[in-house]
């Protein structure tokens, strides 16, 4: 049998603000000497994977979004066409704080995947600015604007591959997957965003058994009680992702290397923003929307 590419993979899933987690789990792979050749990551596990791969740390990645609100400073809200918010902040972020700009520079190979809405299948970006495929690869349909690249418009990588562990199969001995998303029980809501994206949310969990059935390790990350657009909770995270893959590699008769590393984070004052319910910025978002929309048309019918 042929000695494929890449001896060890991390395959990153998708979950919004609970990505804390995944910095944990790096952590904990770091103290019991795990190191990938190749990385991979769909949404915000995209984001995790391009920021690993251009040498953040951890620790890092996590005082990077310390303090910031979801609603204010990873998106802003747009003219309802094609998504209610614009993403356009989270790219001006990536391209501020990453010190390389396409993803052939980076020094740990990175596979970013995300949606073709046109033509109905996964894209695998290797290639390429990282902002707008990051964005590409995070742009939840119906929530955030679709992202046009290359003359193609891409929507949120979950949509068919949420843990992109198939991404790198075929060109890794051995693959370690990270997964995020839990479907907890939640009161139904009567509303166009809710549904939307609980319906994203289950097709999202059921396609994840598919790709985690692939995975060498497959490790379920404790995010319970979290939501994709609190980020008021991201140190939390990072201690239980932390502790889940510490539990899970015990488990499955790995050593660790290194001694527990003592980590803390400065304090920062969380925006009151970031506790707000995201179904009443929805549908204020979508209020300003169609009043934005009813003056453009308005304003049309006096110049005709």
């Amino acid at each position: 049998m042929a000695t494929k590419k890449y001896p060890l993979g991390i395959a990153f899933s998708g979950g919004g603000a609970k990505a804390a987690a995944h910095c944990g789990a790096l952590q904990a792979l770091k103290e019991y000497g795990i190191q990938p050749d190749v990385v991979s990551g769909t949404s915000a596990g995209a984001l995790v994977a391009a920021l690993y791969a251009s040498g953040f740390t951890p620790k890092q990645m996590i005082e990077t979004f310390q303090g910031m609100n979801f609603f204010k400073d990873i998106v802003t809200p747009s003219v309802p066409k094609g998504g209610l918010f614009d993403s356009r902040p989270l790219s001006e972020l990536i391209q501020e704080k990453l010190p390389y700009s396409r993803l052939e520079e980076l020094p740990i190979p990175t596979f970013l995947v995300a949606s073709d809405i046109e033509h109905g299948v996964p894209k695998v970006f290797t290639k390429g600015e990282i902002a707008p495929r990051v964005v590409a690869s995070c742009s939840i349909p119906v929530i955030f604007q679709p992202r046009y690249i290359n003359g193609i418009h891409y929507v949120d990588g979950g949509a068919f591959q949420n843990l992109p562990v198939s991404a790198i199969r075929q060109k890794c001995e051995k693959v370690i997957a990270l997964n995020l998303n839990h479907l907890e029980e939640d009161k139904y809501k009567d509303n166009l965003i809710s549904v939307a994206y609980r319906s994203f949310m289950m097709m999202m969990v059921s396609n994840v058994a598919v790709d985690s059935a692939q995975a060498d390790l497959f490790i379920e990350l404790d995010t319970y009680g979290c939501t994709a657009y609190d980020m008021s909770k991201i140190e939390d995270l990072f201690f239980r992702g932390y502790e889940s893959a510490v539990k899970a590699l015990e488990k499955n008769g790995y050593q660790r290397i290194m001694p527990k590393e003592v980590i803390e984070f400065p304090k920062k004052k969380h925006k009151k923003d970031n506790l707000k319910n995201p179904e009443e910025i929805f549908r204020n978002t979508i209020e300003k929307g169609m009043t934005a929309i009813r003056t453009i048309r308005k304003g049309n019918i006096k110049k005709e």
